[in-house]
């Protein structure tokens, strides 16, 4: 079995070092106190930490995130136009989990060597993207680094970037009740995390030209392109239906969901989720990665939880944006999350978190 650690990504020892620099940056906070700009954790769990500045009566926040390698598949097609999405939900959806509406992003791209088209098509991304996600992009940096950018061919390049957003509403584990319903934003493709092992996969299976193999009319590296949908003006709309959203990123429903419920001693019955994308299982398949362990990698075909008691109305906005949104289970009493499987190796199966 082909694991994530086996991919190169150490989980673990990720969590120490963001652990490091969180209580570093922590430090810092004693620099804006008694000033206006005055920095506050709002909840802090483990890793799990809202950051807010109180600005002129605003509360403000800002995240940073990035692509990762996922560039690697824009590389490999030489098809630049989607990877805004994918850098835009990292970032806006990241913001309305915690209650917040995005509103401005900056961003950096660091590139390997410097290429109109390939600039032309990320710029049209990121207007596009920006246009979904309701943003301005107020500003970016382009650094042409040389040989410190590595990545697929010769044009290669990392894009990350920083939301600002303002505070709309409290969300999280103090409104979170038993019983209530949990719906699911689908996504038909990967977000950003867990490409590695994507690619460890398919490269193993395939070759390192793996991305120009043909199954079901498209190539691997199309169907692997996949942008991620962009939620935030469709849950901005849900925030007075909702006691929580959890965007399925790193660590997949049990980790994402799971951290939350355990902060209010709740669980989990998920009986029924969204299917993963054909790929997802492809990788299953061919890297013989078990359904616990894609799980714990993937989005498995969710994008976003919504914890609500109007799972309806949830659907119908959801529907108004074109997402397609089910109830797939329910907050419990029980601690621990468990999911009724669609993955490769045992669907039907119950699987415990």
């Amino acid at each position: 079995m082909i694991t994530y650690g086996k991919a190169g990504v150490n989980i673990a020892l990720g969590d120490v070092c963001s652990q490091i620099m969180s209580a570093a940056a922590d430090s810092t906070f004693v620099n804006r106190k008694g000033k206006n700009g005055t920095v506050k954790v709002l909840e802090k769990k483990g890793l799990h930490r809202i950051i807010t500045v109180s600005l002129g009566g605003l509360k403000l926040m800002l995240n940073s995130d990035g692509i990762g390698t996922k560039v690697e598949f824009a590389e490999r097609t030489s098809r630049h136009d989607t990877m805004a999405y994918d850098l835009f939900a990292m970032l806006c959806d990241d913001a309305v989990r915690f209650g917040f509406e995005p509103v401005a992003l900056s961003n950096i791209l660091d590139v390997n060597s410097l290429k109109e088209e390939t600039i032309r098509g990320l710029a049209k991304g990121m207007v596009n993207a920006a246009r979904d996600a309701g943003v301005a992009v107020v500003s970016g940096e382009i650094a042409e680094l040389g040989i410190r950018v590595g990545g697929y061919g010769k044009n290669s390049y990392n894009w990350g970037g920083t939301a600002l957003s303002v505070f709309r509403k409290e969300l999280g584990a103090k409104a979170l009740k038993k019983g209530s319903a949990i719906v699911a934003l689908e996504e038909k493709g990967f977000r950003s995390n867990g490409i590695s092992l994507v690619r460890k996969i398919m490269e193993k299976a395939y070759g390192p030209d793996w991305h120009k193999k043909k199954t079901g009319g498209k190539t691997l590296g199309e169907q692997a392109l996949t942008p991620s949908r962009i939620y935030t003006r469709a849950v901005l709309e849900m925030f007075d239906l909702v006691s929580a959203v959890i965007h399925v990123t790193g660590g997949g429903i049990p980790g994402k969901l799971g951290r939350l419920l355990a902060m209010k001693n709740c669980g989990a019955e998920i009986n029924d989720p969204f299917a993963p994308c054909e790929l997802m299982l492809s990788c299953q398949k061919l890297g013989g990665v078990q359904d616990a362990e894609a799980y714990k990698t993937w989005n498995m075909g969710q994008g976003m939880l919504l914890v609500t008691g109007k799972p309806d109305r949830i659907a119908a906005i959801a529907s108004r944006h074109k997402i397609r949104a089910k109830v797939i289970g329910e907050t419990t009493g029980k601690a621990g999350i468990r999911i009724t499987s669609r993955g490769y190796f045992s669907p039907g199966k119950t699987l415990p978190f």
